[in-house]
């Protein structure tokens, strides 16, 4: 199986917790491996995920979708 990892970077400041809750959505995708916020910088999100069922677009509008701004960073 291949993975991907991406960056999600959160263009706002929010709370830990909310960015926690974040982690916890994109864990919903049964295609998500893992999800976690940057333990050096809280506002961005490290996804990695199977390519084959799901794609970075798909993994965006998850995050964007929970009412926050956010892009994609380049690896």
């Amino acid at each position: 199986m291949d993975i991907v990892d991406m960056i999600v970077h959160v263009d706002e400041t929010i709370p830990a917790e909310r960015m926690h809750e974040l982690e916890d959505v994109v864990r919903t995708d049964a295609c998500v491996i893992s999800a976690c916020t940057s333990h050096e910088n809280s506002h961005l999100l490290l996804v990695t995920y199977n390519p084959e069922c799901t794609t970075s677009g798909n993994v965006l509008h998850m995050v964007q979708a929970q009412g926050v701004r956010a892009d994609l960073v380049g690896l």
